[in-house]
Order: structure tokens, then sequence, then C-alpha cells
């Protein structure tokens, strides 16, 4: 098994033998758009040999900045490039589409030109998502039996935030930020939207120890209930390496 999540300033992989032995790693690259992109993503695959080796299966996560959750009836109707189109004044890349399961919303996403051919070619049969989709689906699954909960995944300069109340999908998006309040921000926020309380509601904080323990404790001041997420159990079937690895590509490698 091989996966991958292609990021605007890097490639981050998780790669699996099958006989219990993992490898995992980063390769950055300077943030560019278009074709520097593009170049960009062949270089980091190339150099590493790895990436390059025949997989039994393979799983690829695509950021990208234009991109919108939709019902799946507009998805069902054909209406999802109408949409994106309406939506942003820029589109000029290669629309990806993917449900999300156990839910009724789809992601899609305008990923810029010749990213996804150079994919599709290189990773042939591979399954290729928005990268909002993984943390989605996992969470869907994950908090089904919550009243309500959100889950805050953290990188160096974006957070991904789920919240999903009574077993159903109610708000995904990504935000870039430059300091956590920022987060903090944009959390109690889209807390409030969807009618999240804070005596019987929980966050979940995915990431790295430096960013997730000072925005927890920033959201304690208005949520009770601020924890780390936990592992999933099905991630030990990876090996013992699992706890060390990032959350992303942990959900990204129990995609299914």
């Amino acid at each position: 098994m091989l996966v991958l999540d292609v990021e605007a300033h890097g490639v981050s992989y998780l790669a699996a033998d099958g006989r219990g032995g993992l490898s995992s790693g980063s390769i950055g690259f300077a943030a560019g758009q278009g074709d520097g992109w593009r170049q960009a993503v062949e270089d980091a695959v190339y150099s590493t040999p790895p990436l390059l080796e025949e997989r039994d299966r393979v799983v690829l996560a695509v950021h990208a900045p234009h991109f919108a959750l939709l019902p799946c009836q507009v998805v069902d109707a054909g209406l999802a490039r109408r949409v994106m189109e309406a939506s942003f004044t820029s589109l000029d890349g290669d629309l990806l589409v993917q449900e999300i399961a156990g839910s009724d919303a789809a992601v899609a996403m305008d990923v810029p030109g010749g990213v996804l051919g150079f994919l599709r070619r290189t990773f042939a049969g591979a399954v290729l998502l928005p990268h909002l989709v993984p943390l989605c689906s996992y969470c869907v699954k994950a908090y089904a039996e919550d009243t309500g909960c959100m889950h805050i995944a953290l990188s160096q300069s974006e957070a991904h935030i789920v919240v999903v109340h009574g077993g159903k999908l109610m708000m995904a998006n990504t935000f870039a930020f430059k300091a956590l309040e920022d987060v903090a921000y944009y959390a109690l926020n889209m807390w409030k939207a969807c009618s999240l309380e804070s005596r019987r509601d929980r966050v979940l904080l995915s990431g790295a120890n430096e960013l997730r323990m000072p925005l927890a404790e920033q959201l304690r001041q208005w949520i009770a209930s601020v924890m780390p997420a936990m592992l999933p159990p099905e991630a030990l079937r990876l090996g013992r390496e699992a706890v060390k690895l990032p959350f992303n590509l942990i959900t990204l490698a129990l995609y299914d």
C-alpha cells in the first residue's frame, strides 16, 4: 500500500510492504501554481524511488485552494462544474469530485492543470481524492454515536475542521492561518453555526503537540470538552509504528 498527501508545499507519504514494514516521510517544494506546481510534484515523486515501486493499493489526496462541499444531488445532476464556476472566478484546472461515504455530501475541487493527469499516469488505478474526503469519511464513521463533535486537524499553516452532529456531516472546511488565535476564531464560529453546545458536545484535535496544546488551552475557555484525537484502532493493522504517523496519513491509509 502507498498513500500520498499532495499539498502546495510538498508531498507526504506512507508506504507499507505487506509484511509489517512501514516507511513514511515528506518531500518539500516551493509553493506554486499551474505547471509550476505540477513540475514540483513530478520532481518530488521521481526523486523518491520507494514511491515508484509497484503497490497493490494506492490512495492519493490532493490539496487545492478552490473547493466546495456540495450536496450529492448536485453532483448526481451533473451540476458540480456549474456550481464551481459560479462560486470561483478563476477556475482553470481539472475538476475532481468525490462523494463522502456515510453522508449526502461530496467535495468538488479545481486542481491546477496537469497535476491530476500526472498522478493518474504515474499511479495507474490509484484512488484519487480531494483532501477533505478522507478526514470527513473518518469523522462520519468514528463519531456516529456522538451528539455533536468537531475534529480539528492541524498542519503548520492550515486547519481542517469537520463537524458531525447526530451522526450527520454538518460542515467541513480548510482554513489557512498565521496564528492559532485565527483557528480558534474560525472553530468557534463553526461551533456556533452548527448549534453545538459547550457542555454537551466536544472538540477533538489532531496534529503536532506544539500546535494542539496551545489551541486546546484557548478553546477550553468556551468549550468544556477539548481533547486529543485518539489513534483509530484500525490503524494498528499498519503496525506498531502507526502511533508515530501523522493523522492525515492514517485517515488516508484507512480510507475505503
